[in-house]
């Protein structure tokens, strides 16, 4: 009787202590229980839209004011291609517009990256795309199987000439401008390179000087500096704490600022 109870113990315990009573996990294998549920895992944060979305053709049709949310006139309208690589082109409907080449990515919280330029997605439904450059503009852009001038016949446009610099003083460049788009020959532009956004020439400092702000990209990363302006000529230079540029001027009006080399041009609007 005595080694029937000494039986009957051990099986007791051996029940009580089974494996089945634990929580196991293997690598790679959600959390099982005891009684066969399946314990929670926290996913990863995804951006709400992806570049399969986006693949064709948009351009842009309509632009607003960020600070007012009125629409604005424009002749520069946006266009990009998206590839099913992961690579996007870019160019306005200018004539004289060059296009530009380059990665396409989407962050957690958005951002929209196409080539050297940096969008928030505010909405996409109904093949409309709404981004906003955060910085003066919501562009409003529509899903296209033609761009308008793949439509247009072989009729030759004028153009402005842009071949030789023009000899400018302080006063006609100053003003906050904004690059709306950049002209560059191919392999003009590296990843390094410093590629202006904005250049505030705020105050006339001297004769041939000014001061202000130039904002730029560099490594996909934006960064806004005080600068100084030297007018020269048919060249302004300008410098800041963390670059440089020593550039030509093409056009100084009262609304419109065209500068750059023959490599890289930049055409800008006040």
């Amino acid at each position: 009787m005595k080694y029937v109870k000494i039986f009957l113990l051990l099986i007791f315990l051996f029940c009580f202590f089974s494996p089945s009573n634990a929580q196991y996990k293997r690598k790679g294998e959600t959390l099982q229980t005891n009684n066969g549920t399946t314990a929670k895992k926290t996913a990863k944060k995804k951006a709400d839209y992806t570049l399969s979305q986006f693949l064709g053709k948009w351009q842009e049709f309509a632009r607003l004011d960020r600070s007012t949310n009125e629409a604005v006139p424009f002749n520069d309208s946006i266009q990009i291609i998206f590839s099913d690589s992961n690579k996007v082109r870019t160019r306005t409907s200018i004539v004289t517009s060059m296009t530009m080449l380059g990665e396409a990515d989407i962050d957690v919280d958005n951002t929209l990256t196409v080539a050297a330029d940096e969008y928030t997605i505010k909405s996409f439904a109904d093949s409309i795309l709404t981004l906003d450059d955060n910085d003066k503009f919501i562009h409003r852009l529509k899903k296209m199987n033609k761009f308008w001038y793949e439509t247009l016949g072989k009729t030759s446009a004028k153009q402005n000439d842009y071949s030789n610099p023009i000899k400018i003083s302080v006063a006609n460049i100053l003003g906050k401008w904004s690059v709306y788009r950049r002209q560059a020959k191919p392999g003009a532009t590296s990843d390094n390179a410093l590629l202006i956004k904005n250049l505030n020439i705020l105050n006339k400092t001297g004769a041939s000087t000014a001061s202000g702000d130039v904002t730029f990209y560099q490594n996909q990363t934006i960064q806004q500096l005080p600068c100084t302006v030297t007018v020269n000529d048919t060249n302004i230079k300008i410098i800041s704490s963390n670059g440089s540029w020593d550039l030509s001027v093409y056009q100084a009006d009262a609304n419109n600022f065209v500068f750059g080399s023959s490599e890289l041009m930049y055409f800008s609007k006040k």
